[in-house]
């Protein structure tokens, strides 16, 4: 209908003697059947029929929380379906929708529709929890850091974090050490070269709580003690490194660099042994070099899904320097 009022008008302004592309004010259909498909834990889902309108732009829906006066702009989309997530749970929700075309004229509003959401199960336990341990002197860090991915719900509000002295610990009351609402944390009171368990669960806005994550674990390594070259010593071919063997390390890298944990030349694969021979960049004579150890607690993480990833240095050496030779 509104495509033929547009015509009536271009052929009324032919019919004399003047082409005048008429404004677009009049507005395009409401879309029809705006139906809910659900409204539990947390989210509220909705479709519509489309608008096949020529000049159709975008739909735009309207939502007001608790009362039926201040409607506001929520959400623009142009799929017929949106699915609306992390609704409290003691409020009510009321929505609208109209369709906009090209010239952004609105279409009258659909009937309202109102969600209440309900808590009806808790959410799933969070995935892909790993914990590395760090122990950086030079930068007076210790900590075991842990992530992990969240799981796909739309009232999601926090996370336990429970952590235990072996695999097979209960996460309870008494395993609970803190809370958060992000998916990283950093335990900082923790013992150097003690293992830590931990487990991670999802808390939903309802206050219902997830089974808990799969077990993940790491410990914090003591650092390396460099031994050969000795501080800002005169160092000659064939240029072995050696530093102090560390309990539970599971291998080592050296670097050497032109500044103190920077602007790296040279490092080596890792090693099981606690000394390597340097066969990096021929060194210049007389030139001051920096270099450190890192140790590995593991050679690799296997994750959820069995898979493995390469494990990071867990702990550094402080700082030596040596003159090339």
């Amino acid at each position: 209908m509104k495509n033929v009022l547009v015509l009536l008008l271009m052929l009324t302004a032919l019919a004399c003697n003047e082409v005048i592309a008429p404004e677009d004010s009049l507005p395009p259909i409401t879309p029809p059947n705006f139906t809910l498909l659900g409204g539990g834990d947390g989210q509220a889902r909705f479709r519509w029929t489309k608008v096949n309108e020529p000049d159709f732009k975008v739909y735009r829906i309207y939502r007001s929380i608790n009362n039926l006066n201040n409607f506001k702009s929520h959400i623009e989309t142009v799929q017929n379906e949106y699915l609306d997530r992390f609704l409290s749970y003691d409020s009510t929700y009321y929505y609208y929708i109209v369709s906009v075309d090209n010239a952004l004229n609105e279409s009258s509003p659909s009937s309202i529709i109102d969600v209440q959401p309900l808590n009806i199960s808790a959410p799933q336990p969070p995935s892909f929890l790993i914990v590395s341990g760090i122990n950086n002197p030079v930068e007076n860090r210790k900590f075991l850091g842990l992530s992990w991915l969240p799981p796909d719900v739309g009232d999601l509000n926090y996370y336990k974090i429970y952590r235990g002295t072996d695999t097979n610990f209960i996460a309870n009351s008494f395993s609970y050490i803190d809370s958060t609402n992000i998916g990283t944390y950093s335990d900082n009171f923790t013992q150097t070269n003690t293992k830590y368990y931990y487990k991670i669960t999802a808390v939903d806005l309802g206050g219902k709580e997830s089974l808990p994550s799969l077990v993940s674990s790491d410990l914090i390594l003591n650092s390396p003690q460099l031994i050969t070259p000795s501080n800002f010593s005169n160092f000659t071919s064939p240029y072995l490194f050696q530093w102090s063997k560390i309990d539970s390390a599971s291998s080592y890298t050296v670097f050497v660099g032109n500044s103190p944990f920077s602007d790296v030349i040279w490092n080596s694969q890792r090693v099981k042994e606690n000394e390597v021979v340097y066969n990096g960049p021929r060194l210049t004579t007389s030139k001051v070099y920096y270099w450190w150890v890192g140790a590995y607690s593991r050679e690799n993480i296997v994750v959820d899904n069995g898979n493995k990833i390469n494990s990071q240095i867990n702990s550094y050496s402080l700082i030596g320097s040596f003159f090339s030779e």
